[in-house]
C-alpha cells in the first residue's frame, strides 16, 4: 500500500524575509510543528524539516518540503 508524503509550505514574509509568512502543512510535520508559525524565523523551520527527513525545493520566496513516509 502506497502512502502519501508529508509536505510543508513555507512562504517568506513580504515585509521580512527572514520570517514565515504563511504556512500549509499537508500530512505530518512533527516533531518541528513549534517552528511552523506566521511571523517565525524561516531558518528555524528549514533546520528542524531538514533534521528529521525532509527534502526541499525553493523558488523565490516559497519553499516546498517533503518526506516520504
Amino acid at each position: 500500500m502506497s502512502r502519501f508524503p508529508d509536505v510543508v509550505i513555507i512562504v517568506r514574509s513580504k515585509k521580512n524575509f527572514a520570517n514565515i509568512g504563511k504556512v500549509r502543512i499537508i500530512g505530518s510535520a512533527s516533531p518541528c510543528l513549534s517552528t511552523l508559525r506566521v511571523g517565525a524565523p524561516v531558518k528555524d523551520a528549514v533546520l528542524c524539516l531538514l533534521k528529521n527527513g525532509f527534502l526541499i525545493t525553493e523558488q523565490k520566496n516559497i519553499g516546498v518540503f517533503f518526506r516520504i513516509r
